[in-house]
């Protein structure tokens, strides 16, 4: 939103989204405050003329058509609220998908979002406001005009005092917004910060009571929470005192509309009945700008929750999904792609480039920092390309639908999560039409079948949430290579997919590599122990982010002087004690690794 632009900007913005579904709340608001007027009426005529005549039919008839009046002003009231709740649910469920949209995707085209999940609860505040009494009291205001009309015709004096009293409440709203403005975003960015350090304590609680960090931590942890507190206090506070002062200027100037009526009985210019039903009509008038100040906190925080929601779709604009190609089945080219973390300036990886063919198999070596695991992000598209492209079957990422693309990768990242749901449902990725036998099957590839029925419910084991369903690091890795082979993917990408597991998910990995190549996909593989390579075609080093050597594997491993039982090594099993581990510090550059060596 653009500097200046105040409160009322980003409701009348908030509300003309909604507005297809906002005519009939306005069509009932005005039939609601002209059923409002009967109270006023019926007084006026029983001061006025049954008091005066003396009839109970009179007086019969009157009543039976107030409360006719009331009857059909409360069922109004309670189709006005119907309609705000739908209303309220129609704004969640046309942006719910669209926030799903922005939290999935605005780390690996933006960066890391500085609020979190702070935007499910901006969402969350503008529903809120929206089904609560807020929208009323501002669809109500545009009739105090008539009200104040009504009393114009009984006196003009009773028409201009309650104007002025409306007057003196539109100067406290606009008061109590520029007040309000700056204490409630405080409390909007405190506690997006607040909800950042309960995670990250959930997350690393372990880690903090094992090294005694807790202490210092909840130091940390009091200090936020004391800055929230302020700050809330500071913003109830000044709303606070606005609904302290608008109630009691209203009931003054009720009073005063009273005064001023018996002053025009006194003087004949009135007759009794205008003095209740001016002081009633006054109320009236000024209950809708009374509603609307005390409302005014959570008006404030919705429109600052609108502006920050669209904000943030600006950030992260709306994706027109690209034609759909036929599954890839050729190739993967990597060219002189440049890669680092999203949002940030760093490049971690440089002018990577090389080509794999169907049924080829690569692994990446290389000390920590080295810019494998940005390789790996950067060909499964995870992360962005700085410059560069890398293409499967000649077309680039961006040519892709993530959706038909991501059903053809298999991908074990460093850092294992598992969502909440079921173990099938985890291997499935949550697929709604799984088939069992392809569940089994890619389980049974990672040889976690027996594992999985060992656990309470088999295949329904609920998985996710903090622990991972209190599953080892290496029943973690092993159900995240039984995902990634879900359907047998066409690029399998396994970022040290071993570093947790024992012998035999060792073998089980080194037998997928040897299926994966058989059946025709590429698969690319990062780690250190030398079991892998006896199945793998090429062999690269990388160093300081850049490739420093690739070649075939038998070159590769002589250049890196690697006992050659490596090579011969039966099932693929780990190495023996006293091999050594490929290092690039042991590697001398070639002619050709790092300008864009094609393998293949």
């Amino acid at each position: 939103m653009p500097n200046g632009e105040n409160l009322f900007a980003s409701l009348k913005a908030m509300m003309r989204t909604l507005l297809p579904v906002l005519w009939p709340i306005l069509t009932f608001s005005a039939v609601f405050n002209v059923l409002l007027l009967a109270g006023s009426f019926f007084m006026l005529l029983v001061y006025d003329d049954v008091l005066a005549s003396r009839s109970v039919p009179t007086l019969s008839g009157l009543l039976l058509m107030v409360a006719l009046a009331y009857l059909a002003q409360g069922g109004i009231d309670v189709l006005r609220a119907r309609v705000l709740m739908h209303t309220g649910a129609l704004a969640d469920r046309r942006f719910c998908d669209r926030i799903y949209d922005v939290l999935s995707r605005h780390e690996r085209e933006v960066g890391p979002l500085p609020s979190g999940v702070a935007p499910v609860r901006d969402l969350d505040l503008v529903r809120g406001y929206i089904t609560g009494p807020g929208p009323l009291a501002l669809l109500d205001l545009p009739y105090v005009a008539m009200f104040l009309l009504i009393l114009f015709v009984f006196h003009w004096a009773l028409g201009l005092v309650t104007l002025a009293g409306v007057a003196v409440l539109l100067v406290l709203m606009v008061l109590g917004d520029q007040r309000s403005r700056k204490p409630a975003q405080q409390v909007a960015s405190v506690a997006a910060a607040r909800f950042a350090m309960a995670e990250d304590i959930r997350r690393n609680g372990e880690v903090l009571r094992v090294l005694g960090m807790s202490g210092r931590r909840n130091e940390s942890w009091d200090g936020i929470s004391l800055a929230l507190i302020g700050a809330h206090d500071e913003l109830a506070g000044v709303s606070g005192r606005m609904q302290v002062i608008s109630k009691a200027f209203r009931m003054f100037l009720q009073s005063l509309v009273l005064a001023v009526g018996a002053y025009l009985v006194i003087e004949n210019m009135a007759t009794g009945g205008v003095i209740i039903a001016g002081s009633i009509l006054s109320a009236r008038a000024l209950m809708p700008v009374e509603q609307t100040i005390g409302q005014w906190k959570g008006m404030t925080e919705a429109s600052q929750a609108w502006r920050r929601l669209h904000e943030l779709f600006d950030t992260v604009p709306t994706r027109v999904p690209p034609l759909r190609l036929p599954r890839p089945c050729r190739d993967l080219e990597v060219q002189a792609v440049f890669c680092g973390p999203p949002g940030r300036r760093a490049v971690t990886l440089s002018n990577a480039s090389f080509r794999l063919a169907a049924g080829e198999a690569l692994a990446v070596i290389g000390h920590s920092g080295s810019g494998k695991s940005t390789l790996m992000r950067a060909i499964t598209g995870a992360w962005p390309s700085l410059r560069g492209a890398v293409r499967v079957d000649g077309a680039s990422l961006d040519q892709w639908d993530p959706v038909e693309l991501g059903r053809d990768i298999g991908y074990v990242p460093q850092t294992i999560e598992m969502f909440e749901g079921s173990v099938a449902q985890n291997i499935s990725r949550f697929d709604p039409e799984a088939d069992p036998d392809a569940i089994i099957a890619a389980a049974r590839a990672a040889d976690v079948h027996d594992l999985i029925l060992s656990l309470p419910g088999g295949y329904e084991y609920a998985l996710g949430g903090p622990g991972g369903g209190g599953l080892s690091a290496g029943q973690k890795q092993r159900l995240a290579l039984a995902r990634a082979l879900y359907r047998d993917p066409f690029l399998l990408v396994l970022d040290e997919p071993n570093s947790n597991l024992d012998a035999a998910g060792e073998a089980a990995l080194i037998e997928a590599v040897r299926t994966a190549k058989a059946r025709g996909a590429i698969v690319i593989v990062v780690g250190h122990r030398p079991s892998v390579f006896a199945h793998v075609d090429h062999i690269m080093v990388m160093a300081d982010g850049q490739i420093r050597q690739m070649g075939e594997r038998t070159e590769m491993l002589q250049r890196l002087n690697f006992n050659p039982a490596v090579r011969s090594n039966p099932a693929g099993s780990p190495a023996a004690p006293g091999s050594p581990a490929p290092s690039p510090s042991t590697t001398e550059p070639a002619s050709h690794a790092a300008s864009g060596t094609e393998a293949g």
